[in-house]
């Protein structure tokens, strides 16, 4: 059922007939309800299905990480939710498994990655990851307060989202893994700033 909020001329929401009235960053919008029996699926229209439905279930799965606010805070033009569905469709198969963990995306915005980035194990099976980077000489004196921040992977499960101890000016030094999932093959790395108002894009790294 609809609801007017306050005035006729105010905010409506909900579903009306065949339509669905919703906002977003204040303004109102309209779309069709589509109605679909379940035996109407095609074999592809299944498959993409499924593929949405493994893709949302690691949306849910990053909320408790609180991932999901930097999303919300990067997208201008659609929800967080969209805007991280439309960046990582294409890191999963047609089946929702997916292709390569590198190819994920666990944060975005517009703050900007530095140069020559690299992250390896200090020793095969250690705990302690060795980074390094390069400031561009002309980053702002700000930027170089930005926090390195990690989530590691391991087998279709994800760290909490965690600190280094890290920030730009450092441009090399280790850090230790989160303690779960045991024995991480990747690391998604980031840099946020101090406030977590801006975030770059992750960058994974095989370990």
């Amino acid at each position: 059922m609809g609801k007017i909020k306050s005035s006729i001329d105010a905010i409506v929401s909900g579903k009306v007939g065949p339509v669905v009235f919703y906002q977003l960053r204040g303004k109102s919008y309209v779309r069709t309800v589509q109605v679909r029996k379940k035996n109407s699926w095609t074999p592809k229209q299944k498959l993409m299905r499924q593929r949405f439905g493994k893709v949302g279930k690691l949306w849910n799965q990053l909320k408790s990480m609180h991932v999901t606010g930097i999303w919300n805070l990067a997208s201008e033009e659609m929800n967080g939710y969209a805007y991280f569905m439309k960046l990582n469709l294409p890191a999963f198969a047609p089946d929702g498994s997916l292709i390569d963990p590198r190819e994920l995306q666990l944060s975005t915005g517009k703050l900007r990655l530095p140069l020559d980035f690299q992250a390896i194990r200090t020793a095969a099976g250690s705990s302690t990851i060795q980074v390094s980077w390069l400031n561009d000489p002309y980053l702002k004196q700000v930027r170089l307060q930005d926090e390195l921040r990690v989530v590691s992977y391991a087998n279709g499960i994800y760290s909490v989202m965690s600190p280094t101890g890290l920030d730009r000016s450092a441009q090399s030094g280790t850090f230790t893994l989160p303690i779960k999932p045991a024995e991480a093959t990747h690391v998604y790395l980031f840099f946020a700033s101090q406030d977590k108002l801006e975030y770059t894009e992750s960058v994974c790294f095989e370990i």
